[in-house]
């Protein structure tokens, strides 16, 4: 039996490798990055659990590279989930936030789940069926400090993902937004937290809550869901 299509953006690394890693016992993957070298190390993972992926190099936050995902996808009518992980955090005081920054930041965040979701909600639509899956941050309900661009991102998906799901509720598409707490994934990379991350949630463990949510029966679905350490924030 052929599986159904799960298309994972930010799949080369962290929260997006974990998730396509599981996801593929009971999907086909599309693994959406801009680093090749590390969606092939995906890839071989996936493989070596005797299961189907490929891969597409494109940059979500780029209108004409989001097309070419469309186009080399087969099967169209076998996409059933969507995962809007892809992300970047930049961490400055606003003196110090350069409009690059802040381009950077609501263009992959924001922008990017904005242009691969509008590509394949007519999938969706037509077929009465879907999920279609946010990975927010805690940032997306609770702002911090020397964080403005990263925060107003996340804000702004929440508000995104919010409007989408009253919009696909009749369609019978689900819409999850999902708000984890730090979690030990490469975006913590430079940016001066090695004392903590040993104390931050683990991704597998993270990805397993995800996925439960995923897993949601029939007409029910998680609409939001605010994952923490037991500690709570640093």
């Amino acid at each position: 039996m052929t599986k159904p299509i799960a298309i994972i953006t930010g799949a080369s690394t962290g929260i997006g490798k974990e998730l396509s890693v599981e996801l593929s016992n009971d999907y086909f993957v599309y693994l959406i990055s801009r680093n090749i070298e590390n969606l092939n190390k995906t890839k071989a993972i996936i493989h070596n659990k005797n299961n189907d992926c490929e891969i597409i190099s494109a940059d979500i936050s780029d209108e004409e590279s989001v097309k070419k995902i469309h186009n080399k996808i087969s099967n169209k009518d076998n996409i059933e989930l969507l995962i809007n992980n892809a992300g970047v955090a930049i961490f400055k005081d606003i003196s110090d936030t350069t409009v690059n920054d802040w381009n950077q930041t609501i263009n992959v965040n924001l922008r990017g789940s904005f242009l691969i979701t509008k590509l394949l909600i007519e999938n969706f639509k037509s077929q009465k069926s879907g999920k279609i899956v946010f990975i927010n941050s805690g940032a997306g309900l609770k702002p911090f400090k020397n964080s403005s661009a990263y925060v107003a991102s996340k804000y702004g998906l929440r508000g995104f993902a919010s409007a989408l799901r009253e919009e696909l509720r009749e369609y019978n598409v689900k819409v999850i937004s999902a708000f984890p707490g730090a979690v030990n994934t490469p975006l913590w990379d430079n940016k001066n937290a090695e004392d903590i991350r040993e104390d931050m949630m683990n991704v597998k463990d993270l990805c397993q809550t995800i996925i439960h949510s995923i897993n949601a029966p029939n007409n029910c679905v998680v609409e939001e869901i605010l994952i923490k350490r037991n500690l709570g924030d640093f």
